[in-house]
């Protein structure tokens, strides 16, 4: 995050700052870490790459850990946790306290398998995948700006892509805006996202089915979440040829092929607490409702930690609200800052509480890290 040119990756919007300023008016001496991984290689991979970090800042000191997992870093903070991983490192593992899984297919979602299937769902994938850099590389850069930019990566990768000639011209003098540096970061990014695609297989239901199989939940440590649920698409809201009305009609599609009530999906029946929680926000049927990629009844797991009315990236701080905050999925969920801050607020009441408190064997503090 930042200004520097090196700096402009901002997954986590906010969140750091305002979980440190929380931190600090509740007299909690705590960290905050992002923690970084390869965008699309699978859960095996993402996993040891979150290992590997955690375990590095860990050892700076004895104090209690946190985690907090947005979307696939959710089932990446579990496997962390998870007893098999226990021989590799057991005094890491016994200091993990909690796990915060905000947004994640705990049960897979059907939009991987469709993207998964076919020469369609992939390159629409890369063009997804490359809309998403722009949009979080360049906050300054206009949205309308990182669609074309997307066009013409979409085009270079696609040989079935039909655009008027006029559009070339448009998006050269677009990427000319590039420096060399953020233009070589473009190319590692998606070389990562051409050379494996991994995680889209590992997020379809039956592979996250197997998956569970395997990571089976840690005693002592509490696992909270946080689901979402945007509005239901209106087809009426994308039909006016403008950046806001394309970024809606990308959004109602992936809503659709998230498909919330598919058979795809074996979920258990929630708990009467879990269900009172999310009917309270998303309505009886919350069973047909999805953030835009991941559907809702797919993100139960554990305590209920909070419910928002929300789409897959509002709650990392990617809403409508400019200057200050930056979205690209236009869902009209209308999730802003008061709900971005009760959210996080959620989830420190559920990860150290209110007060600061000394334990036994540990030090004065806290590390929370956040991963994506």
């Amino acid at each position: 995050m930042g200004d520097k040119e090196t700096e402009r990756i901002a997954y986590f919007q906010n969140v750091p700052e305002l979980l440190q300023q929380r931190f600090k008016e509740r007299g909690i001496d705590a960290q905050v870490h992002a923690v970084p991984s390869s965008p699309t290689a699978g859960l095996a991979v993402r996993a040891r790459d979150v290992f590997r970090e955690m375990a590095r800042t860990a050892n700076e000191d004895n104090a209690q850990l946190h985690l907090v997992g947005h979307s696939t870093g959710g089932l990446d903070a579990r496997s962390v946790v998870s007893p098999r991983m226990a021989q590799e490192a057991p005094d890491f593992v016994r200091r993990v306290r909690s796990v915060v899984s905000i947004a994640t297919p705990h049960y897979g979602t059907p939009l991987a398998t469709y993207f998964h299937q076919g020469h369609v769902g992939k390159t629409l994938l890369r063009y997804l995948w490359l809309l998403t850099f722009f949009t979080l590389h360049r906050k300054v850069m206009p949205l309308r700006s990182a669609v074309l930019q997307a066009c013409y990566w979409l085009v270079l990768r696609s040989e079935q892509a039909k655009l008027p000639p006029n559009i070339f011209n448009q998006v050269f003098r677009l990427t000319a805006d590039l420096s060399e540096n953020e233009r070589e970061e473009l190319l590692r990014f998606f070389g990562q996202v051409g050379e494996s695609q991994a995680l889209i297989h590992d997020l379809m239901p039956a592979s996250v089915q197997a998956f569970n199989a395997l990571t089976a939940d840690r005693g002592g440590v509490r696992y909270g979440c946080v689901v979402t649920g945007a509005p239901p698409p209106r087809p009426a809201l994308h039909l006016l040829p403008t950046t806001d009305s394309l970024l809606y009609g990308i959004f109602s599609f992936l809503y659709e092929k998230s498909a919330p009530l598919s058979r795809q999906l074996q979920t258990p029946e929630p708990t009467g607490v879990q269900s009172q929680a999310l009917q309270a926000v998303l309505g009886r049927n919350f069973e047909s409702r999805s953030d835009g990629i991941v559907p809702s009844r797919s993100q139960v797991w554990g305590q209920v930690v909070h419910v928002a009315a929300a789409d897959h990236l509002d709650v990392t701080g990617h809403f409508d609200q400019p200057p200050d905050y930056i979205s690209w999925l236009k869902s009209g969920s209308r999730f802003q800052e008061p709900q971005f801050q009760t959210l996080w607020d959620r989830i420190i009441d559920f990860t150290v509480g209110g007060a600061a408190t000394v334990h036994p064997g540990t030090s004065a503090g806290e590390r929370v890290s956040a991963h994506g």
